[in-house]
């Protein structure tokens, strides 16, 4: 599935499948073997389109776990003082939380942004800060990766989480952030607005209706605005 010219199908495909995930809503806990199956797909589609940080890379390989559970958490600060214009809660986020949960779900960690900047509402993060359990909040704005396992998995999913992290705090030009495509790409899934870039519908997109508009292409797709 990572072969660039079945990018649309897959595109596609995860666009039926997250169609079908509604659909079966209206019926709760009635097929869960459907339900689950059809998670597992969307995960696996997902993970093959909307890779983070490049290409396929090769899952994390743990070893026996070697005594007790314990707790690790590690900090990477966000060069906002460098790059003040550049929107990196976003870029980590992705639409809908969905780049940090894949993050998450490829290295086993808790990522949290925190810190000044880290909510969306900036009066409500006026608010609370002071607050007991905002105390973040007097941070700069960083990354929380947090992980429980015995010590010799634990430090090796705080590594590659680090690892995956920093990455995305290397911003690219807007034109040239495949990254930001992709997340625009799911966004539109997500939000139904999803097109492919049929001739028929290029041709639309130029008329009239969108004069004017920004379209974005993505791998032979076109993202409208939304």
């Amino acid at each position: 599935m990572g072969d660039s010219n079945t990018t649309t199908s897959i595109a596609d495909y995860l666009a039926q499948l997250l169609k079908d995930k509604k659909q079966l809503a209206a019926f709760p806990s009635v097929f869960l073997h459907v339900e689950r199956l059809l998670d597992e797909e969307i995960n696996k589609v997902r993970s093959s389109l909307f890779q983070i940080n490049g290409g396929q890379k090769e899952p994390l390989s743990l070893p026996e776990p070697v005594g007790p559970t314990v707790t690790l958490s590690d900090k990477v600060y966000v060069p906002v003082k460098d790059h003040p214009e550049f929107n990196f809660v976003g870029r980590i986020l992705g639409p809908r939380g969905m780049t940090a949960k894949q993050l998450e779900q490829e290295t086993g960690c808790k990522i949290m942004v925190r810190g000044k900047g880290s909510m969306r509402d900036k009066k409500k993060e006026e608010q609370n800060r002071g607050k007991p359990n905002w105390e973040h909040l007097n941070e700069d704005l960083h990354v929380l990766i947090s992980v429980e396992d015995s010590e010799n998995r634990a430090k090796m999913k705080i590594q590659r989480a680090l690892e995956e992290i920093r990455k995305l705090l290397v911003p690219s030009a807007d034109g040239e952030d495949e990254l930001k495509k992709r997340q625009l790409m799911e966004l539109a899934i997500i939000n139904g607005t999803y097109r492919d870039s049929s001739m028929a519908f290029f041709a639309s997109a130029q008329s009239s209706h969108y004069n004017g508009a920004r379209l974005y292409p993505v791998n032979g797709i076109v993202l409208l605005p939304f």
